[in-house]
């Protein structure tokens, strides 16, 4: 027997076999929404039960034995409700078929079998898409990017705490891109998945709109998003400055900050970054090597980027053998630090056990303190200011809904 929709319900779910039923009900609940609108049955069930009730605010629907996919969502635009938005499932990946779709009005297309957490994240995007926009942005997008002098010198867990500050601490829509498409930490740091599509985007800069970055999209939550990817180590990745010149113009209408997480490999991606950058934040613990090549580091911004302002920063100063004096490296490198973070190995051991960024696990200490410091660089003090609403999403924007 087929279910009424239950007027309450935020949610609905209707499927085809069990490995979807259970990828979905584990989405839902990573979602918040609950498992309780999962039913079997695909299209011939959710049709027949939008017949018998309300539509709900999201609704997803398996069509993957559907013999024709445009068909079958006419069929449920003509059973829908002004405010539903529509997942679709299926089995066919085409960038093609899924731009149609997404034409038609559906609000994302995802391909089985499914990973609960990339349809947790589909469902996290709707239901913002379901939220009450804010003003159109006046202000312009500031990148910030965030490199290593050294291998494990601490860059990533800057910009990951950065990205998570800006967003959290500073109601700021954030933007955390991981460029380090094979090797890239951050969507583990923060218990994500990594997102998919970002060499996409960044290979075919001809190609990038709106849509297709919100599908590559990881949400952390409603003002921080990711963009990150887990390459095959046997890719040979052919990306440039060009794919990330595009991706930066086309986050500027939803975004107040884009935090670079750039990797030691400088390639022309690389370069790219530190060319683009409005803040060019270098992470350096105080060992010989990190000496070396902090003050490479300090040249090839300075050549590449003169109007970026440049921040030196000491991270797990006290945490490693053999640390240079902090006199003696300054002098090494002909430049004095801005900021010294001193090394947190209670919060680090804390952060990696939760899935957490390194500030939100620091106690009230040194580290905190001075990260405060570093942050208030990066973005005046908001604290006298109200919050501000959640973020109108890419996709409300782009269709007006």
């Amino acid at each position: 027997m087929t279910a009424k929709l239950p007027d309450a319900l935020r949610f609905q779910a209707f499927l085809t076999d069990g490995q979807a039923i259970e990828s979905v009900a584990e989405a839902a609940r990573m979602a918040g929404l609950g498992d309780d609108g999962i039913h079997p049955g695909g299209l011939p069930a959710a049709l027949q039960a939008l017949s018998l009730g309300r539509a709900p605010e999201i609704l997803l629907v398996d069509l993957s034995e559907a013999d024709d996919l445009i068909a079958a969502v006419d069929q449920l635009a003509d059973e829908c409700e002004q405010h539903t938005r529509v997942i679709a499932l299926g089995s066919v990946n085409d960038i093609h078929l899924y731009r149609k779709l997404i034409e038609m009005g559906v609000s994302d297309y995802l391909i089985k079998p499914l990973d609960p957490q990339q349809v947790a994240s589909a469902l996290q995007r709707v239901r913002t898409s379901l939220t009450p926009a804010l003003p159109e942005k006046t202000t312009s997008t500031q990148v910030v990017a965030v490199i290593g002098s050294r291998g494990g010198a601490g860059s990533s867990s800057i910009a990951t705490s950065l990205a998570w500050a800006l967003a959290h601490r500073h109601q700021q829509r954030t933007v955390l891109v991981d460029l380090d498409l094979q090797f890239g930490s951050v969507a583990m740091t923060l218990d994500l998945e990594p997102s998919r599509g970002l060499r996409e985007i960044l290979g075919t800069p001809d190609r990038i709109d709106t849509l297709l970055i919100a599908s590559a999209m990881s949400q952390e939550s409603e003002r921080l998003r990711i963009l990150s990817a887990e390459e095959s180590l046997e890719a040979d990745i052919q990306v440039g400055e060009q794919g990330l010149k595009a991706l930066l113009e086309a986050l500027q209408p939803d975004s107040d900050q884009v935090v670079l997480d750039v990797p030691r490999r400088l390639d022309s991606l690389g370069r790219g970054a530190l060319a683009q950058a409005e803040v060019i934040c270098i992470a350096a613990d105080l060992s010989l090597v990190s000496m070396r090549d902090t003050k490479r580091l300090l040249k090839l911004c300075q050549d590449i980027n003169p109007a970026a302002r440049r921040l030196l920063v000491g991270n797990r100063v006290g945490g490693i053998v053999g640390e240079v004096p902090q006199p003696e490296f300054e002098r090494g490198i002909g430049a004095k630090f801005d900021f010294r973070l001193p090394d947190d190995p209670k919060a680090a051991a804390a952060a990696a056990d939760q899935g957490k960024s390194l500030i939100e696990t620091a106690a009230e200490n040194p580290f905190a303190a001075e990260f405060g410091r570093l942050l208030g660089q990066i973005q005046p003090s908001t604290e006298d200011k109200p919050d501000k609403a959640p973020e109108k999403s890419l996709l409300k924007r782009l269709f007006g809904s």
